[in-house]
C-alpha cells in the first residue's frame, strides 16, 4: 500500500505515457509553444529508447539516464543532448518524481560527452546585406516572390527570430514620416511575458514590406503568410519555414551548396549583427537592437568580425605599418 507522501507515479506504461504528456497540456500558456513542443519530441525519443531498450522511463533511474547521454551522442550535437536531459528532468519535476538527471552519474554521462566533442555549436551563415540584396535580387516578381523580399529585408532589419518574425502582425506597424517604420515584436524568447520591443524598419524594408502587404491585400492579422500560387493563405507562416523559404532563394541566386546548407532561420538576425559589429556600432546598441538580455550569444555571433579587432592584430598592424615592410615580411616566409 503506497503511503500519503508517496509518488504520483511509480511505473510505466500507457498511463505513465498519458500522465506526462496530459502535464505538457497544462503548461500550454505558461510556457513558449516552441519550448513544450522541444519538451514532447525529446521525452518521446527517450521514450522509445528505454522501450526499445528494456528500460523505464517513468520513474527513471540515474543508470537508465546516464546511457541515453552516451547513445544520443553518437548521432546527436551536445547542444541537443543537454536539451533532452533537460527534458528528462522537466518531466520528473511535473509529475513530482525523484528527477535522475541530478545525479553524479549523470552529470559524469555529459561532461564525457562534452569532452569528447566540445560545446561549441556550428554558427548560422550570417545573411549579411550584400548576400540579403543578392538574394532578394534574384526573388521571382509573383505574390511569393514579394513576400520573401519582404521577409527576408525586416528579418534582416528587426534581428527577429524565426519565431519572432512570423508573428509580426500588420496592426502593429507604424509609418514614419521619412518613409520608414516601426513595428512591435510583440513577444520573444528573451521575453516570455510579452512586454514587447519595438524595431526598426529602414525606407528600403518598409517599401518591400508595403508591395508585398498591397499585393496579398492583408488588412489585419499576420504579415508573413503561405501561398499556394496567387492564393494566399490565410494562417501565418510556420517558424520552421523561414529556413526553407530562405534557402530555396538562395539556390534561385545562385549560392554555393555549402553555403546554403548553413542558413538557418536566424541567419538574418546574424548577419545583422556582423554588420552592426563591422560598422563599429557598440555592444550595448547591438543588444538592444536584437532585443538580447546577455551579451553571450551577441558575442558568439560577431566573433568573427571582432577576430580582425583582436590584441594580436592589433599588434601585428602596428608593428607593420608601411606596405614595403609588408611585402619584406611576405618574402622572407618564402624564404
Amino acid at each position: 500500500m503506497q503511503g500519503e507522501n508517496a509518488s504520483p507515479l511509480t511505473t510505466a506504461g500507457p498511463s505513465a505515457a498519458y500522465q506526462w504528456r496530459s502535464c505538457l497540456t497544462r503548461m500550454e500558456g505558461a510556457y513558449a509553444a516552441n519550448t513544450i513542443r522541444s519538451y514532447r519530441v525529446d521525452f518521446t525519443i527517450f521514450e522509445a529508447w528505454c522501450a526499445e531498450n528494456e528500460r523505464t522511463a517513468l520513474p527513471a533511474s540515474p543508470e537508465t539516464v546516464a546511457e541515453f547521454v552516451h547513445a544520443q551522442s553518437k548521432s546527436a550535437a551536445p547542444a541537443t543532448v543537454s536539451r533532452r536531459r533537460a527534458s528528462i528532468a522537466k518531466i520528473h519535476r511535473l509529475l513530482k518524481l525523484e528527477n535522475p538527471v541530478s545525479s553524479e552519474e549523470v552529470n559524469l554521462a555529459t561532461r564525457t560527452v562534452f569532452r569528447q566533442k566540445g560545446r561549441r555549436q556550428e554558427q548560422a551563415l550570417g545573411l549579411t546585406s550584400a548576400l540579403k540584396q543578392q538574394i532578394i535580387g534574384a526573388c521571382a516578381n509573383d505574390l511569393r516572390g514579394l513576400r520573401d523580399r519582404a521577409l527576408f529585408a525586416v528579418g534582416y532589419d528587426t534581428l527577429c527570430r524565426r519565431a519572432e518574425l512570423v508573428q509580426l502582425r500588420i496592426d502593429d506597424l507604424t509609418s514614419k514620416r521619412d518613409g520608414s517604420a516601426t513595428i512591435l515584436v510583440r513577444k520573444s524568447k528573451a521575453d516570455q511575458f510579452g512586454h514587447g520591443r519595438l524595431a526598426y524598419l529602414s525606407i528600403e524594408a518598409f517599401a518591400h514590406l508595403q508591395t508585398w502587404i498591397s499585393a496579398a491585400a492583408i488588412t489585419t492579422g499576420p504579415i508573413f503568410r503561405g501561398t499556394c500560387g496567387p492564393v494566399l493563405m490565410p494562417e501565418a507562416l510556420h517558424p520552421y519555414s523561414v529556413a526553407r523559404v530562405l534557402k530555396d532563394a538562395a539556390r534561385t541566386a545562385g549560392l554555393p551548396k555549402d553555403e546554403i546548407a548553413k542558413l538557418s532561420g536566424h541567419s538574418m538576425r546574424v548577419g545583422a549583427a556582423q554588420d552592426m559589429a563591422a560598422a563599429g556600432i557598440d555592444l550595448g546598441a547591438i543588444m538592444h537592437a536584437g532585443g538580447w538580455k546577455s551579451p553571450d550569444m551577441v558575442m558568439r555571433y560577431i566573433e568573427h568580425m571582432e577576430v580582425g579587432k583582436s590584441g594580436m592584430a592589433r599588434l601585428y598592424r602596428a608593428a607593420i605599418k608601411d606596405p614595403a615592410e609588408v611585402l619584406l615580411h611576405r618574402i622572407g616566409a618564402k624564404g
